[in-house]
């Protein structure tokens, strides 16, 4: 897991009237000047070789190669998404002003399990949005997700805001991934891990693994975002629902409707367009998940100008000894062998380097051939598929891409098939076989009791009355 930094708030006035005035909007890092400079600090480019950097030996350079992992294109659809998200991160905290009469009663009535001595205020509504990244697998969702997150990985320490107390934490960003059975249990049980991973002082997962009602487990990650004061959740392979059996997609689907509404947390879903398969059956919950907005991450055509201005920042990349120039004939074979699959296509240019150097010491048409009929032999049934455009046959591009001989592959540009995670089961929470320490409880009032106590500041705001978040 990513380590967060933890950083006292410094509070810098946004100059947008509704975020004005709110410490946890003004505690983010600035907004961008403008949309394309969104693109400027998404991109990344490493060290470009030189001359002498193509003189090293064989496996040095093979293994200085690894740099064209480290590579962010700044494609035109991350402007676009990019924007959105800047701007849904920030909503998410309009409403929920901390030191608001109306956010004080929602946390209180959350962290009370909305009791009828502090009811949930019937005033309050949510202003987090819904939003979702969809594209085939290796379009760069992800790799936006996590470029654009970077200055949003950290713990944000709040002691007072304009001569009023205000002691808590607040987490602007916690990722998680939809396991491949994709059961409620194993995404609730992350969420706490992670949360967990980033505050360093709490045990929100042992006391969660006690939980055994799908209603109670929705209640207590309200309660942790609420009390982590969460800006975006991001849910990543969301696609793998499609898996899920008995009531599990509609279990899940319904927990991402109450992280919007009742917990006011951003969320961002990415996934393959199997997605839609899941959602669109359920157009309440489909119309949540897209009311921040919706991005579409596409192939890239050849001859396209993307393509092109993709294909010469890789170009600049060259390790052989004998670099030439990106003419006609080596972009044709170059998008033969990757289909424009931002992921496709970048592994086939390292591995027509790992080829070369020691060999023929050149990338031409020839090095893109040779990897597409030898190194990516296994993938030209999915290659195929996006070559073509039928959609018939794009439908089952993540059946062709995931089938068992194409496990060395994912492994290499990082992808991962979830095989590592319990299969599923027909009960809710059945396979929660851990056994609660003594003395625990189901209830979430009992959350922090029995551990060490930490002499830092707790992670929910002070409020006048007791909280049982806070022990």
């Amino acid at each position: 897991m990513i380590t967060y930094t933890c950083i006292p708030a410094d509070y810098k006035p946004t100059g947008v009237r509704r975020f004005d005035g709110n410490p946890f909007i003004e505690a983010l890092p600035s907004l961008e000047k403008s949309k394309d400079r969104i693109l400027d600090r998404l991109k990344n480019y490493p060290q470009k070789p030189t001359k002498r950097d193509r003189q090293k030996s064989e496996l040095v350079r093979t293994a200085e190669v690894g740099c064209i992992n480290e590579i962010v294109y700044p494609f035109a659809e991350y402007k676009r998404a990019g924007t959105n998200l800047t701007m849904n991160i920030r909503e998410s905290y309009v409403a929920r002003h901390p030191l608001s009469v109306h956010d004080i009663q929602r946390r209180h009535a959350i962290a009370l399990n909305e009791s009828s001595a502090v009811p949930f205020p019937n005033n309050w509504t949510s202003t987090a949005r819904g939003q979702s990244l969809l594209g085939i697998s290796g379009s760069g969702k992800t790799t936006f997700a996590t470029a654009f997150s970077l200055p949003y990985q950290v713990v944000i320490e709040h002691k007072e805001y304009q001569g009023k107390p205000l002691v808590c934490r607040q987490i602007p960003w916690v990722g998680i991934r939809m396991s491949h059975d994709a059961t409620l249990k194993s995404l609730c049980l992350q969420f706490f891990e992670v949360v967990d991973h980033i505050l360093g002082n709490t045990d929100y997962r042992r006391q969660a693994v006690a939980v055994r009602n799908v209603a109670r487990m929705v209640m207590l990650i309200a309660q942790v975002a609420t009390a982590a004061s969460v800006g975006v959740i991001f849910v990543d392979e969301v696609q793998n629902l499609k898996a899920a059996m008995g009531k599990n997609a509609v279990f899940v689907l319904n927990l991402f409707s109450e992280i919007i509404e009742r917990a006011g947390v951003t969320l961002v879903v990415a996934g393959t367009p199997a997605l839609a398969s899941v959602i669109d059956e359920n157009v309440r919950n489909l119309r949540k998940l897209n009311s921040g907005g919706e991005s579409n991450f596409v192939q890239m055509k050849y001859g396209d100008p993307e393509f092109d201005a993709f294909c010469d920042i890789y170009w600049d990349y060259q390790f052989v000894k004998n670099p030439v120039s990106l003419g006609k004939e080596i972009r044709k074979a170059w998008h033969k062998a990757g289909a424009g699959n931002p992921a496709f296509t970048a592994l086939a240019f390292m591995l027509a380097q790992r080829n070369e150097i020691g060999g023929r010491e050149v990338i031409d048409a020839v090095a893109f051939d040779r990897v597409s009929k030898i190194d990516m032999a296994i993938l030209e049934p999915a290659i195929s598929a996006l070559l073509s455009g039928q959609a018939h046959l794009l439908k089952s591009f993540d059946d062709l891409l995931f089938k068992e001989g194409c496990r060395s592959l994912r492994k290499l540009i990082a992808w991962s098939d979830g095989s590592d995670t319990p299969n599923p089961t027909d009960d809710e929470f059945s396979e929660l076989q851990e056994v609660p320490a003594e003395g625990a409880s189901h209830a979430p009032e009992k959350l922090n009791r029995g551990r060490k106590r930490s002499t830092k500041s707790t992670s929910y705001i002070s409020l006048p009355t007791e909280n049982p978040l806070i022990r």
